[in-house]
């Protein structure tokens, strides 16, 4: 879920004082300290997927819905800031996962159609996002 929608459901379970803004300061200076110190893990096998499509001549597109200083920031501390076509923030969307809004807007942008596109996802608010769009998926388990 993008940032609002979170907020919304934290809302209605915990009421309407519950502040997600505070959670989120939070879990974004601990996240920048662990990227620090740690750095950033990049999925098994994903220069692998990429250097296959890059040889095939087959888009890749990165559809986040984090924002895109954030997706650009990441990108180059994994070493793959030139790896994709081009990346979509969920900044660019109306709705975010579960919603298909972020992959619709990707194939739009791609001149794709979704029925011939492939989604690899980690997530099962992906997963739905990705049968909404019609668009066929593999699960990639994420790290965590």
């Amino acid at each position: 879920m993008d940032e609002r929608e979170c907020d919304d459901v934290m809302k209605s379970l915990y009421g309407k004082d519950f502040s997600m803004e505070l959670i989120l300061e939070d879990y974004y200076q601990l996240f920048s300290q662990i990227l620090r110190e740690e750095g950033l893990q990049v999925k098994k096998g994903a220069k692998d997927i990429l250097d296959f499509l890059d040889k095939k001549g087959i888009k890749n597109v990165l559809p986040l819905p984090a924002g895109r200083d954030t997706i650009q920031t990441n990108l180059s501390l994994a070493g793959l800031t030139d790896r994709f076509d081009f990346y979509m923030s969920g900044s660019e969307v109306k709705r975010g996962k579960p919603y298909p809004d972020i992959f619709l807007g990707a194939c739009q942008r791609a001149n794709e159609v979704p029925d011939s596109s492939l989604v690899l996802e980690d997530s099962l608010n992906g997963l739905r996002a990705a049968i909404g769009a019609s668009i066929d998926c593999i699960i990639v388990p994420d790290l965590n």
